[in-house]
């Protein structure tokens, strides 16, 4: 039986786990209610260019208390990283919805039925000190893990990934996705690719 966020919402130890990384105990986590502090941390000590490539409508405590907020209540699931239980240092974002013009132009441009019930968006957030570190590649095999518990195959790039953004085009690739060439306008008529990553491979 797949996990629903029902699921994780009752129970995060679900899909929790402690781990070291280059020497620190990383604990990877669901975001729970009362991360509001320490997320609008993580959101304020973005660099510019992290925030270029986000898609966060802010980068503050109202950004952080919204993302709590939204806890269970749509079709999101977000996962923290943090170091000393206390501070995070990477968020990333399922959306267990597609939209339509996602469903559209995979149809159409790469001849990909995408399926709600067995594909999701993805969307990763890391702090700029712990870039480069090899970090990200290291929680996708958990992200990856969670996936699969919740019934997913496939995970597609949630809004693609900047035409422009070389190192995390790099990233995806060497975590197994697939990003393709067709370049397409996002809404803020930014070119964009998409990527989507085979779960079960």
């Amino acid at each position: 039986m797949a996990l629903t966020l029902d699921d994780i919402d009752r129970n995060p130890e679900l899909v929790s786990s402690f781990d070291y990384f280059e020497g620190m105990l990383i604990h990877f986590r669901p975001l729970l209610p009362n991360d509001e502090l320490k997320l609008a941390e993580f959101l304020e000590n973005l660099s510019p260019q992290t925030r270029e490539f986000s898609t966060y409508n802010s980068y503050d405590l109202d950004e952080a208390r919204e993302l709590c907020f939204a806890i269970n209540r749509y079709d999101k699931l977000r996962l923290v990283g943090l170091i000393n239980n206390e501070i995070i240092i990477a968020l990333f974002e399922f959306s267990l919805s597609i939209v339509e013009d996602e469903y559209e132009r995979f149809a159409k441009k790469y001849n990909i039925i995408l399926n709600e019930i067995t594909d999701a968006r993805f969307g990763p957030c890391i702090s700029d000190q712990y870039q480069n570190r090899h970090l990200g590649c290291w929680l996708f095999e958990k992200i990856k893990k969670i996936a699969r518990q919740m019934g997913r195959e496939r995970l597609i790039l949630w809004g693609g990934v900047l035409s422009h953004n070389k190192r995390a085009i790099r990233f995806y690739e060497k975590v197994g996705f697939k990003i393709f060439s067709d370049v397409f306008l996002n809404e803020n008529q930014c070119e964009c690719l998409d990527g989507i990553c085979n779960l079960l491979e």
